[in-house]
């Protein structure tokens, strides 16, 4: 039991990682906000130039910028309801289920991607958040069939 308490509660690691989280969505909103001087300085593409590169990067990096926040923004939720005590609460089964839209979406903007840059880690990525957003629906499910026997359970004693 000591070693759950230093994972769960006011000074556990879930704590830890609720603050990580914060942290994580400022640097994604501040990454995302400077695409416009990042992308030239990392991949030697300028706005305008032949093949539309700077361009290409600059979506696919926009709407991965975003869709990061909006997945770190529920994951911060999820992290709240730990470490409020309760994680067996409704919201805790729409926030997984939220991320596993969310995952889905992106899987499928990095599909559609492959076929305008063509470049073997929007494969990975596509695979990566398929899978990811389909084990959330699964972790989701699991959540709601232990909502209900914990509500029934309170209700036998």
């Amino acid at each position: 039991m000591e070693i759950a308490m230093t994972i769960l509660g006011e000074n556990g690691l879930s704590r830890w990682i609720e603050y990580a989280l914060n942290f994580l969505m400022g640097l994604a909103l501040v990454l995302t906000l400077t695409l416009r001087w990042s992308i030239p300085a990392v991949t030697r593409h300028s706005p305008g130039e032949e093949g539309l590169w700077f361009e290409k990067y600059f979506v696919v990096l926009l709407l991965s910028g975003i869709m990061a926040m909006l997945i770190l923004w529920q994951a911060r939720g999820i992290m709240h309801i730990i470490n409020k005590g309760d994680p067996f609460v409704p919201e805790m089964v729409r926030r997984l289920r939220v991320i596993g839209v969310e995952c889905l979406v992106l899987a499928a903007f990095y599909f559609l991607s492959v076929f305008v840059v063509t470049r073997f880690f929007m494969v990975v990525v596509f695979v990566t958040f398929s899978v990811v957003g389909l084990i959330l629906f699964v972790f989701a499910q699991i959540f709601r069939q232990a909502i209900a026997f914990k509500e029934e359970n309170d209700m036998t004693i």
